[in-house]
């Protein structure tokens, strides 16, 4: 067995950054009320002394029980000190290995290493939480040089005398971590730098401003409400927001407030949007070397991810109106993960004619053509498309002028702008089957494309309702290997659909 090795001391310091950070909204909600801190009795002190102790003890204690160890085939991953917890993943379980510096591991100027495998669990299978950044980005090569060195047949075991030499100029690479060299790749010629992605700032802004990405800013806004609610209700006086809605409710119509309100509001989610679209992509960039794809972004959590494009499961071309109309797109790859919602970029602001050669590049067994059209939804489908949201828009509509009398009338503009919508839904709806490929389009608010290969297709699944058979409509619906989502296509022919049932199953006849 190599040698064990351990975690970044400052580890050592995460159990009491992590308590503090569980203080912030008590500690924030002191100052905002102008508590006197210095004015404290002695033993306030002295708790507080002897809890940051006891927790640095315990975090000593943990960091001295963790140990992992770089096996020719495999890494070991032991930790826990009352209870003890070993995990071993053989490289060719690998599918991908991430870098990534959330806030705290930024601030401290190290990172955590994620090995991802099928079958893992939502926190990973094997998560190193504090390395240095160099130790970092060489485990994370070295993890993936070993797992498709271990996964070619020809290539045989390191011995522990070749794990030691010194490479010449145009040997062997080897990787070392804290000066001691690691396995290296049984490989006689130098890895090969592929094609690139790179995002300028001004393509950056555009993807932010196109994206209208509303569910990142509901999430936002929920964790900012939940963590500043309690200080907030502190620093405002008592009934706050109700004067303000009856002061504004006074001096302009009801109806003219609550159109101000949705502008406004709106106007604020797509600013608030851009802002969150560019912390998290900023310095977006994809490298191709060799067999191993690199993905990484982010200004304040920085994340670096490397795969393998043939452990790609789908690719997802997803187009909002307003890059619909201009002519761009984003390309998400769906890969196995720890976290089963998590679609990886691979651009995230593409020109519609360019994607074929990007998938080329990168994701050469996936094709995208334009040029090959997709069976749509039939006429006969618009009613089943349209109806449900229809009588929904129609029921508001119907509330709003009972309620609010002659001001209610405006809802009524819902129901062009629901038929409107749920047409455009009607009209991307589409399947297509060419040279082994299955490829799906649908739309609630931006149009999905999503193109998937027979072996990385889990389940199948076909249905209809009682008056979808009357008129001979199926609902097509696929899922990928890693994926919770169900990728669907509502009320298509049954002659479209009947020949990819039949591509997939396993009855052939």
């Amino acid at each position: 067995m190599n040698k064990r090795r351990t975690l970044h001391p400052i580890y050592i310091l995460f159990g009491l950054l992590n308590t503090i950070r569980g203080f912030i909204p008590l500690i924030l909600i002191g100052l905002l009320r102008g508590t006197d801190w210095t004015g404290l009795e002695w033993y306030w002190y002295a708790g507080v002394t002897a809890l940051s102790a006891i927790i640095l003890v315990f975090s000593y204690i943990e960091w001295k029980s963790f140990g992992f160890w770089l096996e020719s085939d495999r890494i070991i991953i032991r930790k826990g000190w009352l209870f003890r917890d070993e995990k071993t993943i053989y490289y060719t379980r690998i599918h991908s290995v991430n870098v990534e510096q959330p806030l705290v591991q930024r601030l401290l100027k190290v990172a955590q290493v994620k090995i991802e495998t099928p079958g893992g669990n939502k926190k990973s299978d094997g998560i190193l939480p504090a390395l240095s950044l160099k130790e970092a980005s060489d485990i994370q090569l070295m993890l993936k040089k070993q797992a498709s060195v271990i996964a070619a047949p020809e290539v045989q075991p390191l011995s522990e005398e070749l794990m030691t030499q010194k490479p010449e100029a145009d040997d062997q690479l080897v990787v070392k971590i804290n000066q001691k060299p690691l396995a290296s790749e049984s490989v006689s010629h130098k890895t090969e730098r592929g094609p690139s992605i790179a995002l300028h700032a001004g393509q950056l802004l555009q993807a932010a401003a196109t994206s209208m990405n509303f569910g990142l800013v509901a999430a936002f806004m929920a964790g900012l409400y939940s963590f500043a609610n309690d200080f907030i209700n502190q620093l405002l006086p008592d009934h706050f927001f109700e004067s303000v809605v009856e002061d504004s409710s006074s001096l302009m119509p009801s109806y003219l407030a609550v159109v101000i309100v949705v502008i406004a509001g709106v106007a604020f989610a797509w600013l608030l949007s851009i802002i969150l679209y560019v912390l998290k992509f900023s310095g977006f960039a994809v490298q191709k070397d060799g067999r191993q794809i690199s993905v990484s972004y982010g200004l304040l959590e920085k994340k670096s991810f490397v795969f393998d494009p043939k452990k790609v499961q789908a690719v997802i071309v997803s187009e909002s109106w307003l890059r619909q109309a201009f002519g761009y797109a984003e390309i998400r790859l769906q890969i196995v993960s720890s976290d089963k919602k998590e679609q990886l970029m691979l651009h995230p602001f593409i020109k519609r004619s360019d994607i074929q050669q990007v998938l080329k590049d990168f994701v050469p067994q996936i094709e995208h053509s334009e040029l090959a059209p997709l069976r749509g939804a039939p006429k006969r489908a618009l009613l089943y498309y349209v109806r449900i949201e229809l009588l929904i828009a129609a029921l508001l509509c119907a509330a709003s002028i009972i309620f609010l009398k002659e001001a209610g009338s405006w809802s009524l503009v819902l129901i062009p702008l629901v038929l409107w919508w749920r047409r455009s839904c009607y009209a991307a709806a589409g399947v297509s089957l060419r040279n082994g490929q299955l490829t799906l389009r649908t739309r609630f608010l931006s149009r999905s494309t999503f193109l998937i290969r027979r072996p990385q297709i889990v389940t199948m699944r076909v249905n209809r309702s009682i008056g979808q058979q009357r008129k001979n409509l199926l609902t097509l619906s696929v899922r990928a290997l890693g994926s919770p989502f169900e990728y669907r296509v509502k009320c298509l022919d049954h002659a479209d659909v009947e020949p990819v049932w039949r591509w997939y199953s396993r009855s052939q006849n």
